[in-house]
Parts: C-alpha cells; sequence; structure tokens
C-alpha cells in the first residue's frame, strides 16, 4: 500500500531565499545525516563519504566528481519529467567514469548528459544503474579482468551499450537507442530495443555485435533488416523475443520467438526509433506475447518490470505548495505531499 504525508512547514521569510537558492546533498553515514551545500555540495558530499554511504541528491544540474572510486548508493530525484515537477531531474551535465573501488556502487534517478564508462580494464562488482538515464555506457578492457554481478536496469539508454570488460551480469528492462556489442554471458531480458539504422555493410550497423554466450530473452527487437540483427553472434540463445523481421540464425539456438510482428500495433503509442516521454511503452495487449517466465515481453514484465515515472526508492515529494505572503509572524507556510516508495 502506498502512503502519501502531508507535511506542513513554516519557514522564517528570511531563510527562505537560502532554502531556494541553494542546493543540498545530503550523506547519509552510520547513522547520522550530513547536510552539504555551497557551490558544489555533491564533490563535498563525495569526498566527505566512504564505501557503503549514501548520498542524496537534489533536483536541477549540479556539479559532480567525475570519476566515482567508492561504492556509495547515489539517488537522485529522477528524469521524467511528470515525475519532477514539484522538485526538478536530477541532470549531470557531462561523462561519468567508475573506477575500480567502487564494488557495490548502485546509482538511482539521474540523467547524465553523456556517457557512463568503466576504467580500461578495471575490476568492478555488484554494481546497480537503476532507472537513469544516459548516452551510452561502456566497459573498457580486453576482458583479462572481468566485472561481475552489475545490472543494468530500467533505463533508458540514448546510444549503445558495449561490454569488453563484464561478465555474469544483466541487462534488463531498459530502451535502448544503440546497438548492444561484445558480450559473453550476459543476461538480455525485458529490453526494448529501438536500434533501426538504415547502414548496411559494417558492425556498427547491427542490433547485437559480437555478442556470445548470452541469454537474449523477452525482448523486442526493432531491426527490420534480417541480416543485420546480430553479426559475429555465436552460441546465444533467443528465447521468446519479438522481432520485426526472421533474423539470420547463424551458431544460435532460437526458441518460441515472435517473428514479423508490425511493431506499431504492439505498444499503446509509440512511433519511430528514438525514445520519447510521451510515447507509451505498454502492450497493447499484455497476454498475446509472453515471455519465458509467462509476464508480457518488454519492459512491464520480467524480473524487473518498469516503475512507472522511473521514480526512484526515496520517497517522492510530489506536491509542493506555497503560501502567496507570510503570516503576521513573518513565517511562510510550505505544504510539501511526499509518496513512500517500496523499491
Amino acid at each position: 500500500m502506498k502512503k502519501y504525508y502531508l507535511i506542513l512547514v513554516a519557514l522564517c521569510f528570511c531563510n527562505v531565499s537560502i532554502v531556494y537558492s541553494q542546493q543540498k546533498v545530503a550523506l547519509h553515514s552510520n547513522g547520522s545525516t550530513t547536510i552539504f551545500g555551497g557551490s558544489d555540495p555533491f564533490t563535498a558530499a563525495y569526498n566527505a563519504s566512504v564505501s557503503g554511504d549514501t548520498l542524496y541528491l537534489p533536483g536541477g544540474t549540479i556539479p559532480y566528481p567525475t570519476t566515482i572510486n567508492k561504492g556509495l548508493v547515489i539517488i537522485g530525484t529522477g528524469h521524467y519529467p511528470d515525475s519532477t515537477v514539484a522538485t526538478g531531474k536530477t541532470v549531470l551535465t557531462g561523462n561519468l567514469s567508475i573506477s575500480e573501488d567502487a564494488d557495490n556502487l548502485h546509482l538511482e534517478g539521474i540523467e547524465l548528459t553523456g556517457g557512463i564508462s568503466f576504467t580500461h580494464n578495471h575490476k568492478v562488482d555488484s554494481v546497480v544503474i537503476k532507472r537513469c538515464k544516459f548516452n551510452n555506457i561502456y566497459y573498457n578492457g580486453t576482458g583479462a579482468t572481468p566485472c561481475i554481478n552489475n545490472n543494468i536496469i530500467e533505463n533508458v539508454i540514448a546510444g549503445e551499450a558495449v561490454f569488453n570488460n563484464v561478465t555474469s551480469s544483466m541487462l534488463s528492462n531498459n530502451i535502448i537507442n544503440g546497438q548492444i556489442a561484445n558480450a559473453n554471458n550476459i543476461g538480455i531480458s525485458n529490453n526494448i530495443l529501438l536500434f533501426n539504422s538504415g547502414c548496411t555493410g559494417n558492425p556498427s550497423c547491427v542490433t547485437f555485435n559480437n555478442v556470445d554466450n548470452c541469454y537474449i530473452s523477452n525482448n523486442i527487437v526493432f531491426r527490420n533488416n534480417a541480416s543485420w540483427v546480430c553479426s559475429g553472434c555465436d552460441l546465444n540463445t533467443f528465447a521468446n523475443n519479438i522481432f520485426a523481421v526472421v533474423p539470420s540464425t547463424g551458431t544460435n539456438t532460437w526458441i518460441n520467438n515472435y517473428y514479423s510482428i508490425v511493431l506499431t500495433s504492439v505498444f499503446v503509442n509509440q512511433t519511430g526509433n528514438v525514445f520519447n516521454y510521451t510515447h507509451n511503452y505498454h502492450l497493447t495487449n499484455p497476454t498475446t506475447y509472453l515471455g519465458i517466465d509467462n509476464t508480457q515481453v518488454g519492459i512491464y514484465g520480467g524480473l524487473y518490470p518498469c516503475k512507472e515515472g522511473a521514480v526512484p526508492q526515496n520517497p517522492h515529494i510530489q506536491i509542493i505548495n506555497n503560501a502567496a505572503t507570510t503570516d503576521t509572524n513573518g513565517n511562510l507556510q510550505i505544504q510539501i505531499q511526499v509518496e513512500a516508495q517500496n523499491d
């Protein structure tokens, strides 16, 4: 059951400008909370943190440490416009690098205008990137020291996902505009793969490029050229996926897939090959296309069904109403409605 909290806050008028002009980052560490302000509160909180701590980020565009090298939980306000009306979405402008001491890192509810990259041949295990929006993700390296047990779930990825240096991990319930490349022993499930390049003749033109030994299930694949769904793909199992064409099979196993589906009929409201917040990615008939687990294919089925609005796990501020004027004591009443989250 969802719980709603209505909070009335009386603020001294002289402090209101401080509340609204400065972004704050909360650092939770060992049962205590420290609030950081100033011109770069995220970096200040990061520098004061240790692995295992939690950072809560505010809405708005905020400066940030461009390399994360600690196992932190970092949670923003979200990235969907209709779910961040009260707070604004958390935006980091640029790229983010993840380095070797960031085991157990958890990123959630953040829009990154650039991409995420794992430092070359750095082994970073048990990373979760969830309900974020970013341009691309690169696991850089040779595969000699692969990251393991990484979970990339419920994200919007505007470009490609390249997995040179990761194994035994999950790519699940994402909307992805670009290709998936260089994956080995990855679970790829319940994604919407919008990639449908008009090019042919080189590996950058395919949806699955050099993908081997992966279990690929419950996805919706837009590529409409049968020869360019897979290239250099071997020993994968494709199960219960929706395809716009009948792909070339290669040395892969194909089980209970749905072929030659008119994808415009699959979704409630979707056009083109680029993610759009105004689209509705629910299936028109969820029981028509079932996955290997008898839940629907696509982002609303499987182990990690997408949450509406990609609302992060921290309590969600839905409404902030301010009184037009202060009272006779100089206090300004602010009404805040907060919804508790189970996940």
